[in-house]
């Protein structure tokens, strides 16, 4: 699978913060799920934000998002496709932030987590697909610190086909955070 992975800190740049107008506690709420559109309409975009906010999650979710790509969108390169399996595709976001303080607040562990993490995922058979994963700040109430962004995105030689992938390529995102996350030691 193809994977990347990129810091994205400054001023002007978007960070992820918890609580915003509109935020969704799926720790404490987990029947607020059927409240988010995008979960509700994509089985794979809700089972990951179950996996990632269940009580043995490192992690809890602020935001997601579910869009299509258009063919002009897709490097069949950078998804690790034929040209003639990157005519359509499916991408989503998930805001990731650690639920243990002293990791939200260190950079060094979130680069760590996705050195890791993209390597992890460069190692698994997967085409037609790929996952960008970005440090940004971070805000939980008054605690500051880092969070992750991770976009996974597939393609195929239709929606059927680019649906499925963009699936896999989640679930092996998600599989992959909660495998290696608890793994991660927090200080240098």
């Amino acid at each position: 699978m193809e994977a990347d992975w990129a810091v994205e800190v400054g001023s002007d740049l978007p960070s992820i913060d918890i609580p915003w107008e509109g935020f969704v506690d799926l720790r404490r709420i987990p029947s607020a799920l059927l409240d988010i559109e995008e979960a509700v309409n994509h089985s794979a975009l809700r089972q990951a934000l179950i996996t990632l906010n269940s009580s043995a999650s490192p992690v809890l979710t602020s935001k997601c998002d579910f869009w299509t790509l258009a063919s002009s969108e897709i490097d069949p390169d950078e998804f690790g496709a034929q040209a003639e399996d990157a005519l359509t595709g499916y991408a989503s976001y998930i805001d990731m932030l650690q639920c243990d303080r002293e990791r939200l607040s260190s950079f060094e562990f979130h680069e760590r987590w996705v050195r890791n993490l993209t390597h992890s995922l460069r190692t698994i058979a997967l085409s037609n697909g790929r996952i960008e994963l970005i440090i940004r700040p971070a805000n939980i109430d008054s605690s500051t610190g880092y969070g992750v962004t991770i976009y996974a995105t597939g393609c195929g030689a239709d929606t059927t086909r680019s649906y499925s992938s963009w699936e896999a390529v989640l679930r092996a995102a998600v599989t992959a955070t909660m495998k290696l996350v608890p793994l991660i030691p927090t200080g240098e």
